[in-house]
């Protein structure tokens, strides 16, 4: 019989996990069949509390849980939907920039918060490019006597096209990470609210992925 507190070592007729020498608790509380077909020991989602796991003996479950994430969940198939691994940053821009104007579905946390970090750092290099192009426009107009009115509209004008190219797939990737959470895009909407509603905003685009489908579509995260 596997470990129920560690999921490696056998207890044979032992109180005691022979790898981890922690004590076993023999009652385990049963399933039906209908549940755990193919399910092979190992630790699984709890079917009783998402935010827990609880470990499969391979006929019954064990009548501790554990937080989730505390150990691996078993190859084999599983009793409930597993998280796959986040999106990199060029794998987020990318999704992004090929839904440019997708409005539709869903998008996990990785690929909206590598897109904003983004979004950040281009506006902050494109005001310190201006900051810098303004200051030597002027030295270089002031020693000569002529205005700088037309090489500063002119960084400016770069400026506003950069941040019209971005400014439309962040406002989708916003919305398809709302749907992710099971909200509609119209909750953006708060965002415009005094004080508050920013902060609201950043509170529920941090929320995680709803675990498998919901009513925008099949889980980016959990399959």
């Amino acid at each position: 019989m596997f470990c129920a507190v560690c999921g490696d070592g056998t207890t044979g007729g032992s109180d005691l996990c022979d790898a981890c020498q922690q004590e076993q608790v023999p009652d385990l509380v049963p399933v039906s069949a209908a549940t755990t077909a193919a399910a092979q020991p190992g630790w699984y989602v709890d079917p009783s509390d998402a935010e827990r796991q609880r470990y499969w003996n391979g006929s019954a479950w064990a009548s501790t849980s554990h937080p989730a994430n505390s150990f691996t969940y078993s190859t084999a198939a599983p009793l409930a939907p597993v998280a796959v691994q986040g999106m990199s940053f060029p794998q987020a821009v990318r999704s992004v920039l090929t839904k440019y104007v997708g409005f539709t579905g869903r998008a996990r946390r990785s690929e909206y918060w590598w897109f904003a970090l983004l979004v950040v750092v281009v506006e902050v290099s494109m005001l310190f490019v201006l900051m810098i192009t303004s200051a030597a426009a002027g030295v270089t107009a002031a020693a000569a006597g002529h205005p700088t009115g037309g090489v500063n509209l002119a960084s400016l004008v770069v400026a506003e096209l950069v941040f019209l190219a971005l400014v439309l797939p962040h406002l989708a990737v916003s919305v398809r990470r709302l749907h992710d959470t099971n909200r509609s895009g119209w909750f953006y909407l708060i965002n415009f609210v005094p004080l508050i509603g920013s902060i609201m905003l950043l509170v529920v685009l941090s929320e995680d992925s709803t675990r498998g489908p919901n009513r925008y579509g099949s889980s980016p995260k959990y399959v």
